[in-house]
């Protein structure tokens, strides 16, 4: 996860404190659960990428080798494999 719990926390509470004053939301739950709310949607989707990530480590692990030859640019081909299996799977980055 790129953002720390501290800075998610952070978000997630100024975006429901700005949803609430601005009355862009209309709800029973005090400030603080929908700041909960929001800090979990926020960590489930960083959580995502995260896995990606991962999945796109092992996939390149294959290519071990010509990585370490030169053949092929590491950093280039983790963005085009992560690019193509998020377009596949419907992830937006």
């Amino acid at each position: 996860m790129r953002l720390t719990k501290e800075r998610v926390h952070q978000i997630a509470d100024d975006l429901a404190e700005r949803l609430i004053s601005g009355e862009m939301l209309s709800t029973d739950l005090s400030k603080s659960q929908v700041a909960t709310k929001i800090e979990q949607i926020i960590t489930d989707e960083l959580m995502i990428e995260d896995h990606l990530n991962n999945e796109v480590r092992e996939l390149l692990k294959t290519y071990e080798s010509q990585i370490e030859k030169g053949q092929v640019d590491y950093h280039q081909m983790f963005l085009m494999v992560k690019r193509q299996l998020a377009k596949e799977r419907g992830i937006i980055l």
